[in-house]
């Protein structure tokens, strides 16, 4: 088998390989918890990881920071609230929340379930990277 060839510039390709992810019927497939969050990370690469979540109807996660990673919440499904800058804000589909590492947040679902991605960058350390207030 021959060697791959490196596009120039390309510092490495690790995965190998890109995800294609069919939302609605991964979310129909997951076996929730009776509460919490689901999570499940499904692509993970050097550089970040996407992870799959549903904050289930009556959780807060509770108030938190990311000593070593940006978080990127893109809101998927369902409805819920965000703590950004100090402010609850109600969320829905399309909504999309960056947060800095060092800056408090929260993901609370009061009414429904809500289902989000999560993009972390870098990779979240072994262990997690959770520090709740």
């Amino acid at each position: 088998m021959p060697e791959p060839v490196i596009p120039k510039g390309l510092i490495d390709s690790n995965p190998a390989v890109a995800l294609l992810l069919r939302l609605g019927a991964y979310y129909e497939a997951r076996v929730l918890p009776v509460t919490g969050v689901d999570s499940e990370i499904v692509f993970a690469a050097p550089r970040g990881q996407l992870m799959v979540r549903t904050a289930v109807k009556g959780t807060a996660i509770g108030a938190h920071w990311h000593s070593v990673c940006d978080e990127y919440v893109i809101v998927t499904g369902g409805h819920g609230e965000l703590l950004v800058n100090g402010v609850w804000h109600p969320v829905e589909a399309g909504d999309v929340h960056a947060c800095p590492r060092g800056v408090v947040h929260d993901t609370r679902a009061l009414s429904e379930h809500l289902r989000y991605l999560s993009i972390f960058t870098p990779h979240l350390p072994p262990g997690g990277d959770l520090n709740f207030v």
